[in-house]
């Protein structure tokens, strides 16, 4: 009886673990477009409405931090080039902790920018 329970107890927290993330991945200000806007010195916001990006921009290449979502790629790079920067100019990608929405599209982001990938 004991096993049994501990087998369903086990199978409970995998299906709330499971719907707590898919849940998330519906969350339309996730993938809404943000303004991107100037934040501090070198520090910008371009991020979507529910998700944060942040670039540096230094004169030997731009650091992002987070990649989110495959549906950003796109946001993000549009909010970079709105405040007159080069997505091309992005050297270094940081990912500020390991949830799958932070760094999820970390090697689609770097395809998509030369600096990140080479030429």
């Amino acid at each position: 009886m004991r096993k049994l329970l501990a087998i369903i107890s086990q199978v409970l927290i995998l299906i709330l673990a499971t719907a707590g993330s898919v849940l998330a991945q519906n969350d339309p200000d996730w993938t809404e477009p943000f303004p991107p806007f100037h934040i501090v010195g070198n520090l910008y916001y371009v991020g979507s409405k529910g998700l944060a990006n942040y670039l540096v921009t230094t004169p030997q290449g731009n650091i992002l931090i987070n990649s989110d979502l495959e549906a950003n790629v796109p946001l993000i790079r549009a909010s970079i080039e709105k405040l007159g920067f080069k997505f091309k100019d992005t050297k270094i990608l940081l990912i500020s902790h390991a949830h799958w929405d932070h760094g999820k599209r970390s090697v689609s982001t770097s395809r998509r920018s030369v600096g990140w990938c080479g030429r």
